[in-house]
């Protein structure tokens, strides 16, 4: 494959060849990668370093996030669990005495960290958790 075929068809004709060779959880990751990245952002991004464990099966994981949104979190990671493999998400928030406890989803993964998706959050989870992007975007909460 050259680096810039020649048409759009082209290139995705190469797609569609090289997703065939995948099983069919493979294609599944696939297409809901696609679906992901094709969507519009609902929430901002804000780029802080935060320090979280993220219990995912049998595995801690101690990172720093890369970037955090009401929606979910990208933290630095050199292990690679599965799509769709749930999660715990522990931290601290600045002037909070409470770790912060949230329950989430891989939905991706790269060689950069781990892409997690809130999945299940209280509505005091939900209230402080937009105060702190607030302050970290600069916003007054």
């Amino acid at each position: 494959m050259t680096d810039k075929p020649s048409n759009d068809n082209t290139f995705l004709d190469e797609i569609i060849s090289q997703v065939r060779y995948l099983n069919g959880d493979q294609q599944k990751d696939v297409l809901a990668y696609i679906r992901h990245i094709k969507e519009p952002r609902s929430y901002p991004r804000v780029t802080k370093s935060i320090e979280m464990d993220i219990l995912i099966g049998d595995k801690v994981i101690q990172s720093n996030t890369r970037n955090l949104s009401a929606s979910g979190v990208f933290v630095k990671s050199r292990i690679h669990p599965d799509i769709g493999v749930p999660a715990k998400i522990v931290f601290s928030l600045p002037g909070q005495s409470r770790p912060f406890k949230l329950t989430g989803t891989v939905v991706r993964t790269d060689s950069g960290g781990i892409g997690l998706c809130f999945t299940e959050m209280t509505p005091y989870a939900r209230r402080h958790l937009d105060d702190l992007l607030k302050r970290l975007s600069g916003f007054r909460a």
